[in-house]
């Protein structure tokens, strides 16, 4: 099905990260891509046939990119809440996730799925267990993005995970990717890092396939660098003399352009510097930083000096939404308070990292833009709202995205050029069954049986 989407105006960055604005605009799409954009008097003629999507009253976007999520976690949103870090993963969340089964993931993820289409973001990285059934549940829903191969020392091998890789590492037309989810330093020995490290290298030296990444958290809690010592010392291993999370990756040769780094809040200037000289990912995500009390990281430095950062919104147990434009206000927001300075983090820069910056953190050519020749993966936005009036400047609408914006405003989702979402309704797609067995899993879990 060939596609062309009307709107109101177009935003979007071009892939020399130049801001482009288009009015009156015309999206041109055919088999996955976009083979064209520009006003709809000098593009009309090009479509015939094609079924139109949007309106006059609509805002086009680049798909949202989540780069960093545990899409399952729906199964465990508002069960514990108002807790640290340490408390909240140990006593709640773990507890909970050792009673899980593997049909249990994919009912969480279809839900966690279909809440981040609905709110347009068309390309998330989740990190969590059963990475078949995360899979699958993308493969039902249309979703773009990375499931997890997991390792954690003691749990989770790295031959297991390599067996997830080999299974669905570029799977489904190219929507489905792995990522090698070393959980965290606090969690993995240096020797597992190391091997998992070696195997990437051979892996992308070795294959047409798309490079693998390696996916972990990083400097998440002040205690990080304390647990990670401890870990390596029960396993005889030698730690090396270093400060942070991030020197001791690097250290151990795992900071790299193949690392995605969820969180780093803990940084220092020196480690902001290392993640620009190795030219490593970052994902931000501030207000599960927020929410869990973990402080809040260097962002001023951050999206200043390291190239391939984008934002996340962590899981829905932790952030208790997937809606990423939630995320986008509180980053928008909380620095201009704290610093006392209202030109801190504009509406630009966090447009920026919700899309085109999406595509670099994540590493995934053709995502998080408009142009020509990219995949058709298209957000629009229904502007005729009472909270995103008035509209007219073009200035008015970047803002309306940082400030005012909601997923709930999201009208409709094209994944790679396929209608998934329309006029606020899924295709082929039963939500209310997706609630329903959510809520009988949560009440298991939840028992004392």
């Amino acid at each position: 099905m060939d596609l062309a989407v009307r709107g109101k105006v177009a935003l979007y960055f071009d892939y020399q990260q130049k801001l482009q604005i288009v009015k009156n605009p015309l999206i041109v799409v055919e088999d996955n891509s976009i083979v064209d954009i520009g006003t709809f008097n000098d593009k009309k003629d090009l479509i015939s046939g094609h079924d139109i999507v949007g309106d006059e009253n609509q805002l086009l976007i680049p798909g949202l990119v989540n780069c960093h999520t545990h899409l399952t976690m729906t199964l465990f949103r508002g069960l514990a809440d108002d807790l640290p870090l340490d408390i909240w993963l140990r006593e709640h969340i773990w507890p909970l996730e050792e009673k899980l089964q593997a049909t249990d993931v994919h009912s969480g993820a279809k839900l966690g799925a279909l809440e981040s289409i609905a709110s347009g973001a068309t390309t998330v990285n989740s990190m969590y267990w059963f990475p078949s059934e995360e899979a699958r549940a993308f493969a039902e829903s249309g979703l773009r993005g990375f499931i997890a191969a997991p390792v954690i020392t003691g749990i989770a091998t790295l031959p297991e995970a390599i067996k997830d890789i080999e299974n669905h590492h570029d799977t489904v037309d190219g929507r489905i990717r792995v990522c090698l989810a070393l959980h965290s330093p606090y969690t993995v020995t240096i020797q597992d890092f190391k091997d998992s490290a070696k195997y990437i290298k051979d892996y992308n030296e070795n294959t047409s396939k798309p490079e693998l990444l390696l996916h972990t958290h990083l400097a998440e809690s002040k205690t990080e660098m304390q647990d990670s010592r401890e870990l390596n010392r029960k396993h005889n291993l030698a730690f090396p003399d270093v400060s942070t999370p991030t020197e001791f990756l690097n250290e151990i040769g795992i900071l790299n352009e193949n690392l995605i780094a969820a969180h780093c809040i803990h940084l220092t200037e020196t480690d902001i510097q290392l993640f620009k000289n190795t030219r490593a990912r970052i994902s931000l995500n501030p207000l599960s930083n927020a929410k869990l009390g973990n402080h809040m990281p260097p962002v001023l430095g951050i999206i200043d000096q390291v190239e391939n950062v984008g934002i996340g919104t962590d899981g829905p147990a932790s952030n208790n939404t997937l809606d990423l434009f939630d995320t986008v206000r509180f980053l928008a927001l909380y620095y201009k308070g704290f610093y006392h300075d209202p030109t801190l983090v504009t509406a630009e820069q966090v447009f920026r990292l919700a899309t085109i910056g999406g595509e670099k953190a994540v590493n995934w050519k053709g995502i998080g833009s408009l142009e020509p020749n990219t995949l058709a993966d298209i957000v629009t936005i229904n502007l005729k709202k009472p909270h995103l009036t008035p509209n007219d400047p073009d200035d008015a609408i970047l803002n309306h995205f940082a400030y005012s914006m909601k997923g709930s405003d999201v009208e409709n989702v094209i994944i790679d050029g396929k209608l998934i979402f329309e006029n606020r309704n899924f295709i082929d797609q039963n939500v209310d069954e997706a609630i329903t067995k959510v809520e009988k899993i949560a009440q298991r879990l939840l028992s004392k049986d």
